[in-house]
């Protein structure tokens, strides 16, 4: 199956607890494509054009199971952020429209690198003129530097004590911020860190399972398939599995 050219690049310092990457997508292969996206804990703001026309700007937000209906037009074109859950509080929030994602991602130069480095330094200029990253709240920055640091492997009591929030603060916060409990999004942090091994074949559960059905039941909870399917990757069809690592 032909697949659709992909680039990411880093954000800058002072938005790491903000976003985890600015990423560009093209269809030239003269067919349209259909993909999978698994869950990774993340939020997506996609800008779609298709033929150099503006189509569309569209947020998705952090996903409990497998999206299967990922459709890629020939000729279309997705400048993305894949943003972390503190993006919600401390910028789209804030954002009254999303036109300006338009504006940030037109006039396209042809050279794809280029064209997504001119991207994500417009949209880093507008994070930081909507928000002083030193003035979010120091409490959620290490709530989620602890959760990405485990994968999701660690219970609430060692994320109160270590972020000097309460147990049912924390708990609360995730509810309110995403929309789903903590235990939850843990887990769909532990799912995510565990498709670098299985794309290459490690079936093997990594830490955080009780045993090899634990594991296969938990992936399949997310997925809605088992490892040894994923690792296939049949027709390309997953999408973080297609990126290179």
């Amino acid at each position: 199956m032909p697949v659709a050219k992909y680039f990411e690049i880093q954000p800058t310092k002072e938005l790491l607890p903000l976003v985890n990457c600015f990423w560009i997508s093209a269809n030239n292969t003269g067919v349209e494509l259909k993909f999978s996206t698994l869950p990774d804990g993340c939020i997506e703001l996609i800008v779609s054009y298709q033929n150099n026309q503006f189509k569309s700007v569209k947020i998705f937000g952090v996903m409990v199971q497998t999206y299967d209906e990922v459709f890629v037009p020939a000729g279309e074109l997705k400048f993305g952020i894949r943003l972390k859950p503190l993006a919600q509080e401390y910028y789209l929030d804030k954002c009254s429209t999303l036109d300006r994602f338009a504006n940030f991602s037109s006039n396209h130069t042809g050279d794809f690198a280029a064209d997504l480095l001119i991207f994500a330094e417009r949209v880093t200029a507008d994070m930081l003129n909507a928000i002083d990253p030193i003035t979010i709240d120091k409490r959620k920055i290490e709530l989620f530097n602890i959760l990405e640091k485990y994968s999701g492997n660690v219970d609430v009591r060692t994320i109160a004590e270590n972020s000097f929030w309460s147990a049912r603060q924390i708990n609360r916060y995730i509810n309110r911020l995403l929309g789903i409990p903590l235990k939850t999004y843990s887990n769909i942090l532990k799912c995510y860190s565990s498709y670098k091994h299985i794309k290459i074949g490690d079936l093997t559960p990594s830490t955080g399972y009780y045993d090899q059905s634990h594991f296969i039941r938990e992936i399949k909870k997310h997925t809605g398939t088992t490892p040894k399917v994923l690792s296939k990757n049949e027709a390309d069809r997953y999408l973080q599995f297609n990126a290179s690592q």
